[in-house]
């Protein structure tokens, strides 16, 4: 009860300070035009549906911890896009996300790329690497770690979940098994039995789901420390 009553607090403040924050207009960082001027690590935060554009509450000190443990120079950047519940947000996400990657990808070749992405920001990275006519292979070879929590294209067959989800349910709008098949070593999905989002929710219900208390235990739980060890392991393999 205990447990329950701390997400249930934590679900209700971060819709709270989703909704009082603005969103603020960031412009993501260009890579350096010389690759001498490059970071050697990455990791882009693409946030969940609601979250503030600076500081998603979840993904950023995920982010910052992955750049303190690295032991590496690492730059953190934050997708710029909707992240709201407009039906065309995500594929601005994928548009943004895409152009991103491609561009750090050229412009810092020896760069390690690190994906993070919470609910609608999950949705984002999933197609984003499904779509490879759009990603270029030597972005798509740069991308070193992908970590995503309450994925609503998550299924619950691919070999890549984690968590104490129920495997005989998926997404709202789950991907097919093997849909992110060039990517399987490099990605950790992560989703609670409790997750509408990630576990079976109505598609009809909208972001409904997203208010599942389950959708918070991610604040609470312990699998932003395994992807932070995911991450880590990634970087140094």
């Amino acid at each position: 009860m205990r447990v329950r009553s701390r997400i249930l607090l934590c679900a209700t403040a971060t819709v709270a300070a989703a909704l009082a924050l603005p969103v603020l207009s960031i412009a993501s960082a260009e890579p350096s035009p010389s690759t001498s001027g490059c970071a050697e690590v990455r990791v882009v935060t693409v946030r969940g549906t609601l979250e503030p554009q600076t500081g998603s509450l979840l993904l950023t000190p995920l982010a910052r911890r992955i750049a303190q443990e690295s032991g590496r120079r690492t730059t953190v950047t934050e997708l710029e896009y909707p992240a709201s519940t407009a039906p065309d947000s995500p594929g601005r996400g994928v548009e943004n996300l895409t152009a991103l990657v491609n561009e750090a990808a050229a412009g810092c070749p020896n760069q390690q790329l690190v994906l993070l992405g919470y609910s609608q920001g999950s949705r984002v990275i999933g197609n984003t690497l499904r779509t490879r006519t759009a990603l270029t292979d030597q972005a798509a070879a740069q991308i070193d770690a992908i970590a995503v929590f309450g994925s609503p294209l998550f299924n619950g067959a691919d070999p890549f979940d984690r968590g104490n989800y129920n495997p005989a349910l998926s997404g709202f709008a789950a991907l097919p098994v093997g849909a992110l098949d060039e990517f399987t070593d490099r990605v950790r999905s992560y989703c609670d039995a409790a997750d509408r989002v990630c576990q079976g929710g109505d598609p009809a219900a909208g972001f409904g789901n997203a208010l599942s208390p389950g959708h918070f235990a991610y604040f609470v739980n312990d699998y932003r420390d395994q992807a932070a060890a995911f991450v880590r392991e990634q970087l140094d393999s």
